[in-house]
């Protein structure tokens, strides 16, 4: 019994590890965030997930091969994209609605479409 005991303390205490790490934002490391909506970001797995789906579709973009306008066109778009993220602050809806709209953008860029 106390093997089984140790063992059950031994995995729960690796749980909040599991949990911090699935936390973690794709396009910048979490433990140096600095703004409100980083933080919001970091603390929400929601928005976390949609964080890394945004920059997955745009570093998948810009790494394909696609002509130099349309690659440019796209930067410039996620820069736009990030100053208006940033507006949000810790806003949830606003964030919702910001990684939605640069979703759909990056896909329809892609050919993905919806």
């Amino acid at each position: 019994m106390p093997l089984k005991k140790n063992a059950l303390v031994l995995s729960l205490a690796f749980v909040p590890l599991t949990i911090a790490a699935s936390a973690d934002a794709a396009s910048f490391d979490c433990a140096k965030a600095a703004t409100p909506t980083e933080h919001a970001i970091c603390d929400n797995p929601q928005l976390s997930h949609l964080d890394d789906q945004t920059a997955g579709l745009y570093y998948s973009f810009i790494s394909s091969g696609r002509p130099a306008d349309k690659v440019e066109a796209v930067k410039k778009e996620q820069a736009d994209f990030l100053t208006r993220r940033d507006a949000c602050g810790a806003n949830y809806n606003c964030l919702i609605d910001a990684y939605t709209s640069q979703i759909m953008y990056l896909k329809a860029e892609s050919g993905d479409g919806m």
